[in-house]
């Protein structure tokens, strides 16, 4: 019986490995199944898209495209040789082309696939740096680098990974963590699979995340981050940052403040660090078990946990409530 039941596991756990998405595999050093070359002569755009595994688009220094379609079966990236190759790519449509300054490389399993069939194919992607890119992937991972223009990017089946990316960029996935390193541009990003975070911004940042935490740093620029599935943590200068959370604590520390201080948390306290911020006019509207402050020049009504009223005058907005900790305000 003890045998039987380990027989019935290890089914499970073999059918389960077949069913779930990719999260793609090492292309590193090796040779590409597929290979296609487009010349670009202008600026131009990439669609691409994968239910077969993860999307990689790289920048390079050469004015053309070049689309290395990755076969897997049973683990084993095929050789462009390999008799077994035209066997696999007759479970997918493969369309890799180019029309005008657009280019299109989209891979798509066929409706009669066979889940048994250890197959899949991803995508490495090269192309110039001006390349607005349109990428999805519900098979694996995506992971840009190195792009300027205007861009979406999506994932079902795994994260999505941002690193050097220019212009104004919205990304999301439902099968992993999102995040950014250095982008230079308004970027929107979401997961309900897992956190969001950012690392470097100049420009405008909208973070939002049911799976996980909202993590930003060094941002430069209006922040509007919000997670329900743990807390909130923002840094860097900007004008205006709206920050919310009911799965954990939300954390602030932001130099040039001008417009508006928007915190709130039911999940957790908030800590808010304000560069000069004893200097600055604000409308203060701050509620919890207990706030902590130093007021300065204050006019209005202060209690252990609450304080409205303005300081230095009023201004700017600074909202904190907190439903489940305190609310404590430091100036730096």
């Amino acid at each position: 019986m003890k045998t039987l039941k380990k027989f019935k596991l290890i089914g499970l756990s073999l059918l389960m490995s077949l069913l779930l998405p990719s999260y793609g595999f090492s292309q590193e050093n090796k040779t590409p199944s597929l290979t296609k070359t487009f010349v670009m002569d202008q600026p131009g755009t990439l669609n691409a898209s994968s239910s077969g595994g993860g999307v990689v688009v790289e920048s390079h220094n050469q004015k053309n495209v070049v689309v290395q379609a990755f076969v897997r079966k049973n683990g084993r990236i095929l050789s462009p040789s390999d008799p077994s190759l035209k066997e696999v790519l007759e479970d997918f449509e493969v369309a890799i082309e180019k029309s005008g300054s657009v280019v299109t490389a989209n891979v798509k399993r066929k409706g009669n696939f066979n889940i048994w069939n250890n197959v899949g194919i991803s995508l490495t992607i090269l192309v110039p740096w001006e390349m607005s890119c349109n990428v999805s992937s519900s098979g694996g991972g995506v992971r840009i680098s190195g792009v300027s223009g205007t861009h979406s990017f999506s994932s079902s089946g795994g994260g999505v990974h941002l690193e050097n990316v220019s212009g104004t960029t919205k990304a999301k996935s439902s099968g992993g963590p999102v995040k950014a390193v250095n982008q230079n541009g308004d970027v929107q990003l979401s997961s309900s699979g897992g956190g969001v975070s950012v690392e470097g911004a100049h420009g405008n940042v909208v973070a939002h995340s049911s799976g996980g935490g909202v993590h930003l740093t060094d941002i430069q620029g209006d922040v509007d981050a919000g997670s329900s599935g743990g807390g909130v943590s923002v840094s860097g200068e900007s004008a205006s940052v709206k920050a919310t959370s009911s799965g954990g604590s939300v954390k602030v520390n932001i130099g040039k403040l001008s417009r508006e201080l928007y915190l709130q948390s039911s999940g957790g306290g908030i800590e808010a660090v304000i560069q000069n911020g004893n200097k600055l006019g604000l409308d203060l509207d701050l509620r919890a078990d207990r706030v902590n402050i130093d007021l300065h020049d204050f006019s209005g009504t202060s209690e252990k946990n609450r304080v409205n009223g303005t300081m230095n005058g009023g201004g700017i907005r600074a909202y904190m409530h907190a439903s489940g900790g305190s609310v404590n305000v430091r100036w730096e």
